[in-house]
């Protein structure tokens, strides 16, 4: 599918988003491949696989929910949080 300008001006108008003039060729292109690949999708033969047989036959693979005290883990946390005290993580104040 061929996505053209005045298409694009509805997507951003129905988007609430503004793209900017020099990357409205890029946009296009990408939307156009995105729907092309979605097309494609409709070929596949599907009719006969039950619409609901991936929901009864996923399970969900659990494991020990065992607190552990890896001192490393924590360091590396720490050391790449944007704020913390050596302790603790500094967020922004959220309640006023």
């Amino acid at each position: 599918m061929v996505i053209d300008d005045k298409l694009l001006d509805r997507l951003e108008t129905l988007s609430r988003l503004t793209i900017a003039p020099d990357k409205r060729e890029a946009a296009k292109q990408s939307l156009s491949e995105i729907l092309n690949f979605v097309e494609k999708l409709n070929e596949l033969d599907t009719s006969r696989i039950d619409a609901l047989s991936a929901l009864f036959n996923a399970h969900a693979r659990l494991r020990a929910d065992e607190p552990s005290e890896d001192r490393a883990v924590f360091e590396d946390l720490i050391k790449r949080a944007p704020k913390a005290d050596g302790e603790c993580f500094i967020t922004p104040r959220v309640v006023n």
